[in-house]
């Protein structure tokens, strides 16, 4: 059998990832997002099936470790290619995709490493444009470096706003990859992260975190300090209004509300979709300039004037 060249090289990065610090036992996957559970998959009878056993079978065929069809299920054939697979890698060979498994595989197919920077010296902030994709970070406002990522899912997007990071955490969590860095979202738990499924990099496909290379988020991790600003925007029409905004309001059209109030010239505050005494003394403001009636209330009126419906 040989493998596609220059695979060495990747599980030479899983080998110095792991012995960073990365864990090499089995864990549970933690509550840290919404990102699906990473299935164990074995022998069975019946058979296991499904897409995940689909995307086993494509992603061991890119490696060179499985030349059967694939058809979804889990039969003989791949348990003897991820045998040759945990042979290759130095693991327990079973036959079985387990934690320890799934997490040398995604390391495994970790891509080259690309030009390595030294860390930045200024302030660091990111913005991440849903769009396009990527994720770029600042250093004291100028661009340091950029990183592809994957984004949320049409039916579980990514949100856009301006939040900060309020927690980090090292070490292998299944979906998640080997590092988590959660953003103050107050409408959900989403975070940055790396990923068990290198290949999704550069596509809509998570639950609405921002996925990352393994080697990637190591390297942005030990950039990121807790308080970070993080801003993930995108372009297109807002989502959809609510008909009343006032203090304790909370979602993705307050973010919308809070960007059009600063466009106008009126200080929200942070963009975090969280309607409090700043976004409201920003409302106020524009109603005293334009003449109305001061309330720090928005209703279909307002939104009207402000463009958003």
């Amino acid at each position: 059998m040989q493998l596609r060249h220059g695979l060495v090289v990747g599980w030479i990065v899983v080998a110095l990832i792991i012995s960073q610090g990365v864990s090499a036992t089995p864990e549970t996957r933690s509550g840290l997002c919404n990102c699906e559970a990473v299935r164990l998959l074995s022998m069975r009878s019946p058979p296991l099936k499904g897409p995940d056993v689909v995307e086993l079978q494509e992603r061991l065929t890119r490696l060179g470790f499985y030349r059967g069809p694939i058809d979804g299920i889990y039969g003989s054939t791949l348990a003897q290619a991820v045998k040759k697979m945990q042979a290759t890698l130095g693991l327990p060979v079973n036959g079985k995709m387990d934690e320890r498994t799934w997490e040398a595989l995604a390391l495994y197919e970790t891509r080259p490493a690309g030009a390595l920077l030294s860390p930045p010296t200024g302030e660091i902030s990111i913005l991440v444009d849903i769009d396009t994709q990527t994720l770029i970070v600042y250093s004291d406002g100028v661009p340091y470096k950029l990183y592809p990522v994957a984004i949320g899912k049409p039916e579980s997007p990514t949100p856009a706003g301006e939040w900060v990071i309020t927690e980090k955490a090292a070490g292998w969590q299944g979906a998640t990859g080997i590092r988590w860095m959660r953003l103050s979202n107050p409408w959900g738990s989403y975070g940055i992260h790396g990923t068990n499924n290198p290949m999704s990099i550069g596509q809509m496909a998570s639950a609405g975190c921002v996925r990352m290379f393994n080697e990637d988020v190591a390297e942005l991790y030990e950039w990121v300090n807790i308080g970070a600003l993080v801003v993930l925007k995108r372009g297109g029409t807002v989502s959809p209004m609510r008909a009343l905004f006032k203090t304790g309001a909370v979602g993705q059209d307050v973010v919308y509300l809070q960007w059009r109030l600063r466009q106008l010239g009126f200080d929200p505050g942070r963009a975090d979709g969280v309607f409090g005494e700043e976004t409201a003394r920003a409302v106020a403001a524009w109603q005293k300039y334009r003449g109305l009636k001061v309330s720090g209330v928005v209703d279909e009126n307002l939104l009207f004037l402000f463009g958003l419906l």
